[in-house]
Formats: C-alpha cells, structure tokens, sequence
C-alpha cells in the first residue's frame, strides 16, 4: 500500500473541528526511519505524513502518539514481535488518522462549558484536564471508546498490512499471560477487559 492507497473498510476522519497543534517535546527522542510495513499501515488508514520517534523514556509504556502526526517507540517496543509490534504501531496511527487528539479537545470544551471559539489550539483545550480529576472522569467514556477503537483497526491494520492474525498481533500483546501486554498507558482499560469487549 502507497499513500492514497486507503482501505475501503478504513473509517472516514470525523466531522469534529480541526485544532491547532504544536506537537509535544518528546526530550531525548531521535528520528525513526519506519519499516515498510508502518508506512502501509499508515497508507491504509489514510496518513501519509507520519514521524516516527524513538525514545529511551519507558515511562509511559511502550509506544504513544501524540497530535498532529507522531508516533513515538520506546526500546522495549522494538524488541517486541513483529506481529505484536504491528499492532501496537498500528493502535497509534489509527489515534492519529481518527483525529482522538481533536475529538477530545472539542469533548473538554464542550464539558467545561466553554465555547466553541475559546481557543483553536489543542494543547489549550486538553490543559482544562489540569488538575480537574472530575472533567477527566467525565472525559473517561470516551477514552475507553478510542482505546476499544485503535485496538480493532489497529490489528486490521496489521492484518492487511503485515499478514499477521489476530492471535500473533492484538490477542498475543493484550493477553494478561502474554510476556508484554499491558504497556499501553493509564487511560487504558485493562488487558482482560479489552479482551473480553
């Protein structure tokens, strides 16, 4: 797959407003050359101009992905099997390609009360979490639906992408007696409860 080579069973991008992003710090990351298989995954659901980061910070798990374009890899998730691995790059794309960092900057307007023009930038809306444990929770819903979301197109992406079945990619890495499942960070559900959904 080649950029513009979308999957026809690939979700079109949501209707919620584009924010301005700056992208986060990622201090200590180097540039990634990704693997021809990232880049079709990424070809697949849409994305053509995603940077890969490679980070010796473990913290927050494994992998993440932060607006508007990156995926950033730890050490750990380079070791990982080539199917698992798929899945979790496959996992941060599909937060990238369905806009997740839009949808929950307009979601933390909209439940503070503030109007739609308060800002245009993302980083803004999403420091209304600051602190505010009680927007978070109410935010949480969500959150548990993007989690539920990136799972599922993240393993088909790796299943078209890579040729790896559900049991070697999502199943393998999610499993609570897997060797490395549950790296994904705090806002995640619980393996078993991913698994069993």
């Amino acid at each position: 797959a080649l950029a513009g080579d979308k999957a026809p069973w690939f979700p079109g991008q949501p209707e919620t407003r584009r924010f301005s992003w700056a992208g986060e710090a990622c201090e200590g990351c180097d540039a990634l050359t990704p693997r021809s298989e990232w880049k079709a995954m990424a070809a697949l659901a849409g994305l053509d101009e995603i940077r890969f980061l490679l980070t010796p910070d473990e913290s927050k798990g494994p992998a993440w992905s932060y607006a508007p374009n990156v995926v950033v890899l730890t050490p750990s998730a380079l070791k990982l099997p080539d199917c698992q691995l798929a899945f979790v790059v496959g996992h941060e794309l599909v937060h990238i390609a369905q806009r997740h960092f839009d949808e929950d900057a307009h979601h933390l307007l909209v439940l503070s009360g503030k109007p739609a023009n308060w800002t245009r930038t993302g980083e803004t809306a999403l420091g209304l979490l600051e602190g505010n444990f009680s927007l978070a929770l109410r935010l949480s819903a969500n959150w548990h639906q993007q989690e539920h979301e990136a799972d599922w197109m993240g393993a088909l992406l790796a299943a078209q992408a890579c040729k790896c079945s559900l049991e070697k990619s999502a199943l393998s890495y999610l499993s609570e007696d897997g060797q490395y499942g549950g790296g994904l960070a705090s806002a995640h559900a619980t393996e078993s409860e991913r698994i069993d959904s």
